[in-house]
């Protein structure tokens, strides 16, 4: 083997092992990780794409990477794990059970806009639970269980940190 098919071999090894820890990672992520240029990384992407071991979600100025045969509703979640925010509000759902946005956005540390933007964006995903309440609505994860299963596959060091 030469050290030219090495390398390149190496490169690929190094963003498939990327992209299996990492779950819905941004393709610009893993360009700062690996600090391949991009390029050179999306030859590789395409290839491991070719090679079905990973799958790409293209969407305006987003394109997201995730390892093959990631379920649907597995990778949705990914998808708001790797936003700091949403990642934030995932784990404090998680352990609170129930909270009213008031709750959320002390904790969160975020002005109101931005934090009814994430529930209402997450909302639409059918990753949490909106019940209408006077003063407050409350909010839950849709379904804990399964959240918790991905942290615990793909994010176990989430765990570690809570």
């Amino acid at each position: 083997m030469t050290i030219n098919s090495r390398l390149k071999l190496d490169r690929k090894n190094i963003v498939l092992s990327i992209v299996k820890n990492n779950p819905g990672i941004r393709f610009n992520e893993i360009m700062r990780i690996s600090n391949i240029k991009n390029g050179t990384l999306s030859h590789y992407v395409k290839k491991l794409e070719e090679a079905d071991c990973i799958e790409l979600e293209r969407t305006p100025r987003v394109t997201r990477v995730y390892p093959a045969g990631i379920s649907e509703n597995e990778a949705r979640v990914c998808k708001y794990l790797t936003v700091p925010t949403q990642k934030k509000l995932i784990l404090f759902l998680l352990k609170q059970k129930i909270s009213t946005s008031i709750e959320i956005r002390q904790f969160l540390k975020k002005s109101p806009s931005v934090v009814s933007v994430n529930l209402n964006e997450m909302f639409k995903a059918k990753i949490i639970n909106k019940k209408y309440d006077i003063p407050s609505n409350k909010y839950s994860l849709k379904n804990p269980e399964q959240i918790q299963g991905i942290i615990n596959e793909y994010y176990p060091e989430l765990l570690e940190n809570n």
